[in-house]
Parts: structure tokens; sequence; C-alpha cells
């Protein structure tokens, strides 16, 4: 299927709630193109349709115009960042609900700060069961 890491597609979004399910339907696409059983692929877009919302709320009105949502395929695994432009830092509170229900659906989720801003990085490994 070729190399895979320079496969990097990047989504910049309007900050509104309208266009999570851009977001949400490009991750199913992706992830169901790499082979990703049925229910990794719910998972997958339930926690990009989340991390979406998630950062829509905490985003100031006004300050932010767009996010980004970056999806890196891996040979077993896809990764997503979400980020906001202009370095908004998207640091949600440890007890957020959407951040939990986030971690119980992906792998790895981490948050990165770096200078202003920060990003969420969510990954999922495709398990590859086989059935008998």
């Amino acid at each position: 299927m070729g190399n895979r890491n320079n496969e990097i597609i990047e989504l910049s979004l309007p900050v509104n709630a309208a266009y999570v399910s851009a977001a949400r339907l490009t991750a199913s696409s992706i992830v169901n193109r790499l082979g990703f059983g049925i229910d990794e692929i719910e998972d997958v877009k339930a926690a990009v349709s989340e991390a979406c919302t998630l950062l829509i709320k905490l985003i100031p009105t006004d300050s932010v115009q767009y996010f980004k949502v970056c999806f890196e395929p891996g040979e077993q695994s896809i990764t997503v960042r979400i980020r906001a432009e202009q370095g908004f830092p998207f640091v949600p509170d440890e007890g957020e609900m959407s951040l939990m229900v986030i971690r119980a659906l992906m792998d790895t989720v981490e948050i990165t700060r770096s200078g202003n801003g920060a990003e969420m990085r969510m990954v999922k490994w495709h398990s590859k069961r086989e059935f008998l």
C-alpha cells in the first residue's frame, strides 16, 4: 500500500460545531481504509467527535477562528492530533467527562503543551483480531 509515513491528512475547520461531522467522516474514511474493524472505526469516530466538541467548548468566543485535525496513518495505528490555530492552549480539566470518554475509546491520549499552545494527541492501534 506504500509508505504511510508521508500520508498525513490535515483539516482546518471553523470553530463551529456544525463542522465536527466533517472531522468525524474523515476519521471514518481513513480508519476504514487502514482496515480497522467496525468497533475500532466507531471508537475513533466517537473520540474525534468528542475531542473536537471539547475544543470548541473550551475556546473563548471570538479568540480563534479555526482548529486543525491532523490524521497520521501508521502501519497498525492511526494518530489524531487536534489543536487550535493561533496557539490557543487546548488544556481540558482532567475531570472533564469528554476527556474520560476519549481516554476510554483510544489507546493513548496525551495533551502536550509548547509555548503558548497545546494539542491533544490520540492513538488507536488496530487489533487485527481473527475469528475462527
